[in-house]
């Protein structure tokens, strides 16, 4: 497709229809994630309301339809001349969609981590959520900067062809990976990791009792397997 594409000096409609899905369901994807995560799914509840599912799959779907939207015209913003006034204007329903889920999102790990503490569970679990609230704060700040950047190539149109990509592609790229790298720092596995598995049934206290109690009982194990080693070779002796 590539090669067609290069040779014939014409853009190959299926290349350009599926890069556009996949553009879409990368953030469609991490959206949702992100949303039934805020929920409490699996820490305060075993799953997500039905109603509430609905909800988040409604608002994914126009979340899509707008970013495919908007992504589709600023492509040939300058094949047909657009004006300035309609680029900004058909930026507004998506930015305000995405201020929306910003706020819903956000208030939701507040409320959560305001009931986790509530109900005393593991330190582990509240320091998460609010080290996912502190991430999601920070994506918000760049995502600010990278609108603003895209505006003001809207309004002065002075960035060259051939840095074109750095406000639509290269900054937007850049803020996802990294939510999504703080995202993987976060959840990756670690030597407390353990207590992230029942923490939500028990409290904290309860928590650090059963992992002091657990090296206990390990040490008592392996001394009692020494012991039982040292007697069997006496035995042989």
């Amino acid at each position: 497709l590539h090669k067609d594409w290069n040779n014939s000096g014409s853009e190959n409609m299926v290349l350009f229809v599926l890069a556009m899905i996949f553009y879409g369901l990368k953030y469609l994807i991490t959206l949702r994630l992100l949303m039934h995560t805020s929920a409490g799914a699996g820490v305060v509840m075993d799953r997500v309301e039905t109603r509430l599912g609905t909800k988040m799959d409604i608002t994914c779907a126009v979340f899509f339809m707008l970013q495919w939207a908007w992504k589709l015209v600023f492509n040939y913003k300058y094949r047909f001349m657009l004006p300035v006034r309609f680029m900004m204007l058909i930026t507004v329903p998506g930015t305000l969609l995405w201020l929306f889920i910003f706020w819903w999102v956000y208030r939701q790990f507040h409320v959560l981590s305001e009931t986790l503490q509530n109900k005393k569970l593991a330190s582990e679990v509240v320091n998460l959520y609010i080290n996912l609230r502190l991430v999601l704060v920070g994506t918000f700040v760049l995502a600010i900067v990278v609108l603003l950047l895209q505006v003001a190539d809207m309004w002065l149109a002075s960035t060259p062809w051939n840095l074109q990509w750095l406000p639509y592609d290269g900054a937007p790229q850049t803020v996802y990976t990294l939510f999504l790298m703080a995202m993987m720092f976060m959840f990756w596995p670690h030597k407390d990791s353990w207590k992230l598995g029942y923490s939500d049934h028990v409290e904290q206290h309860e928590t650090e009792a059963g992992g002091v109690e657990a090296q206990r009982d390990t040490g008592n194990l392996i001394e009692a397997e020494q012991i039982g080693f040292d007697g069997q070779e006496e035995e042989e002796r």
